[in-house]
């Protein structure tokens, strides 16, 4: 009982830690943020040389050799089902190249971490631009997005972007879903390949309380999409595969 009660803070415990994780051990650094509640994880330091010349030469190369560091960086105890990571680099045409990870695998597109890589480089002056309005030029997989960060007193308050062109890729494909029936879905791309459905035609309410249906909807949805339609990018393997469910309804 002395023992404990000597110890009467924890910083003065913590002063008597000395040991050290051994040298050979990796040491990733990594920024932490959020867009409106969506997690970003944004490692700056520790990954070892990624190679490649495009951003999407770069993501290829990092699957094959280093997914053992995207699981460790989000999977569970160091992240959780909805962690999302960027993966940023050197670019040779913008102002810098990255790509996504997530607990899957790989999204060629993120709107919230654009967003929070955007205020991340401007408020930090990873990258210097002077002005209320500084664009960045960013190398994502699906293609070049210019971000703009809108400052106040000095900090980005507000971030908007310019994707890339979004298209229409099947109308009115019809689907059944063991215990649903039949489901009319779109398929479009902005960026990413998705799947839209009416949740109000499958009475679905998109409400908080039904948080489960619509994602065990959206799954299903997602599955038998990718099992019956194949989708190919126009001049992009890489980029030729459905991303996720979005619903649409009424307000």
């Amino acid at each position: 009982m002395e023992q404990i009660l000597k110890y009467n803070s924890t910083m003065e415990l913590l002063e008597n830690l000395h040991w050290q994780p051994p040298s050979h051990w990796a040491k990733i650094n990594t920024i932490e943020m959020h867009t409106g509640g969506e997690p970003l994880r944004i490692i700056i330091s520790g990954l070892p040389e990624i190679k490649g010349r495009s951003i999407l030469e770069k993501r290829r190369y990092f699957k094959e050799h280093f997914d053992s560091l995207r699981t460790g960086l989000l999977w569970e105890p160091r992240g959780h089902a909805d962690m999302y990571g960027a993966i940023v680099s050197n670019s040779i045409n913008a102002d810098f190249d990255v790509f996504f990870i997530h607990n899957e695998g790989y999204s060629t597109m993120c709107g919230h971490a654009i967003i929070a890589l955007t205020k991340m480089m401007l408020d930090t002056e990873i990258i210097k631009r002077k002005g209320e309005a500084p664009v960045l030029i960013i190398n994502a997989p699906c293609g070049k997005i210019e971000a703009t960060g809108f400052r106040k007193n000095g900090k980005v308050e507000t971030v908007s972007f310019r994707n890339v062109p979004s298209f229409l890729y099947l109308r009115d494909l019809s689907i059944e879903l063991d215990g649903i029936g039949t489901v009319m879905v779109d398929i479009a791309y902005g960026g990413a390949f998705y799947a839209f459905a009416n949740a109000d035609t499958m009475n679905l309410p998109m409400e908080p309380t039904e948080y489960n249906r619509l994602i065990d909807f959206g799954r299903r949805i997602k599955k038998v999409v990718m099992k019956n339609i194949p989708i190919t990018h126009p001049f992009e393997d890489d980029l030729s595969f459905l991303y996720g469910t979005i619903f649409t309804g009424k307000p």
